[in-house]
């Protein structure tokens, strides 16, 4: 009979169900290397894309510009088509305007995405981008609102707060899909273009290194450190930058093929009849293999995963494949996964972003309740009013001072609304404002700095969960297609050569040591050792033997 126990015969519900991995991410993400690492992504990403805005963005035309006049515009409109009759001037008025309201509209396009004050999307910087009603006021419309105030707390959660989760792709698919837009200029669309090879310059970094740490944490290949990480990435930065890049080159090849093609329909008959007509088909396929790869930018985030995770057997080429592929020979189980992610992520999220502003309320709560304040004037209202805007932190932390904002909706110069806080009375704000000293003004910008640090570790938290959910879905789309073990990960070697032993010192000879040579001792011969050999043994006569 063996000896020991049989081995339980259970039902593994982890293997049953392998989605529920995704749970573990969230232990994960709160990793504080990986929050440091997502709250510097976050920030060079904006700094950088403000810095393009203020570059790139003008001011918008106007009706009475003299380029819009009869004289201007009866240079670029000399006769009419097809006849030599010259356009009237009432009939250069009229073009002069339509050429007003082309490039309004194309100077919209740009204001949504480089205007100042709030309106550009890529020129907002994170502490002011409306990200959804602060949670700590969220909960409490929940528990005492009104039922109008609960559903429009649960309105502008959903419209604000859940998108930060997939905050990372949207970032990227934005500049991306306004390159299509068709009022958008050449000067926005080399804009847009600078912006993505900034935006994948950072995060081809930062996403990096977050999704290598995951990667070793989730596979339970670990310890791995931060300079680990890094040095790794570093060593495959290129094949970090350039993966996410291809598929945008081969479009923009596409498009030059079309323009080309375009030129030549110009020719009568050839392009109407062979080019445009009977060629037409070679113009959809073209856009379908643009679309093949625009829809598989989805699958961006596979990209890094498969980067860091298979390490040296894995390049541009084999990454931009592997997300492609997986996205298209299993796409339900990746729709799956990403929903999962969503719902379990809106929860996590949500909790940390409640912890911390909590945290930072009650904190503030507690000092505001120390006597005297108010006799002496010094309650602690003005060291909050350059706080964050971003998630009603400065709604929160200002509510009921002389300095309170509150949720205001705005239309742009671009007809687009937006959600921004201004004061609830702007005459008192300013007023307060006014009555700063010089180390008011100083303990309120230290306090700023402190909550922007809190404030970004805290977003990069919904970065860092996004990184590591996205290597695990990495993971279980490589078990679906590839069959792939979940633990099997790409390790370096570590280990360094042993070294060599030290040399021996040898003592310099003295100053008074003589330079000749000593006679050698003789040495004398191993003595020897004389040799007797062993008796004979003889028999004897009656068969002993005899000595």
């Amino acid at each position: 009979m063996a000896d020991g126990r049989e081995p339980a015969t259970g039902i593994s519900f982890r293997r049953l169900f392998p989605w529920t991995d995704i749970f573990r991410c969230f232990q994960v993400a709160l990793d504080p290397r990986k929050l440091a690492i997502a709250a510097l992504g976050i920030l060079a990403m904006s700094i950088g894309w403000w810095c393009l805005s203020y570059l790139f963005y003008y001011d918008p035309p106007t009706e009475n510009d003299d380029k819009y006049t009869p004289t201007v515009v009866s240079q670029d409109y000399k006769s009419k088509p097809g006849m030599n009759e010259p356009y009237t001037e009432a009939e250069l008025k009229v073009k002069g305007y339509e050429q007003f309201l082309a490039d309004k509209q194309r100077w919209r396009v740009l204001n949504e995405l480089a205007g100042p004050n709030g309106q550009g999307r890529l020129r907002t910087m994170p502490w002011d981008e409306y990200r959804g009603p602060n949670p700590y006021l969220f909960v409490t419309h929940l528990l005492g609102g009104s039922a109008v105030e609960r559903s429009d707390a649960i309105r502008q959660f959903l419209v604000g707060s859940v998108p930060v989760l997939v905050e990372p792709l949207i970032k990227f698919l934005v500049p991306v899909s306004k390159l299509f837009s068709p009022d958008a200029s050449f000067w926005t669309r080399l804009y847009l273009v600078l912006a993505i090879l900034w935006f994948l310059a950072v995060w081809g970094f930062a996403g990096g290194v977050i999704t290598r740490l995951a990667a070793v944490s989730l596979t339970n290949k670990g310890p791995v450190t931060l300079k680990q990480a890094v040095r790794f990435v570093c060593t495959r930065y290129i094949n970090y930058f350039m993966a996410p890049l291809v598929p945008l080159i081969i479009i923009a090849a596409v498009v030059v093929g079309l323009i080309v093609y375009g030129f030549l329909s110009l020719i009568p008959i050839l392009g109407d009849v062979v080019l445009l007509g009977l060629g037409l088909p070679l113009v959809i396929a073209a856009g379908a293999v643009m679309s093949i790869f625009l829809i598989g930018l989805v699958g961006y985030p596979l990209m890094y995963t498969s980067l860091s995770t298979e390490g040296d057997s894995s390049d541009t080429f084999d990454a931009l494949s592997r997300s492609i592929n997986y996205v298209y020979q299993a796409p339900w189980h990746y729709i799956w996964y990403g929903l999962v992610t969503v719902a379990y992520g809106a929860i996590v999220t949500f909790f940390v972003l409640f912890f911390v502003s909590l945290s930072v309320y009650l904190g503030k709560w507690a000092i505001s309740q120390t006597p005297l304040t108010e006799t002496f004037n010094r309650k602690p209202d003005y060291l909050f009013v350059w706080a964050p805007q971003s998630f009603g932190w400065q709604e929160l932390l200002l509510k009921g001072s002389p300095a309170a904002v509150r949720l205001n909706e705005v239309t742009t110069d671009s007809d687009r609304k937006v959600l921004t806080f201004k004061p609830e009375n702007p005459e008192k704000r300013r007023e307060f404002r006014n009555q700063f000293y010089f180390y008011n003004v100083a303990g309120a910008g230290l306090v700023a700095l402190w909550l922007t640090i809190i404030f970004l570790l805290m977003l990069g938290f919904t970065y860092s969960f996004y990184w590591s959910a996205a290597t695990m879905i990495y993971l279980l789309m490589r078990k679906k297609v590839d069959e792939a073990d979940l633990d099997e990960i790409f390790m370096e070697s570590e280990e360094s050569e042993a070294p060599l032993p030290p040399p021996v010192p040898v003592a310099a000879p003295s100053s008074k040591t003589s330079l000749e040579v000593l006679p050698t001792p003789p040495v004398s011969p191993p003595a020897t050792i004389p040799f007797s050999p062993p008796a004979t043994e003889l028999p004897s006569g009656n068969g002993t033997p005899g000595v």
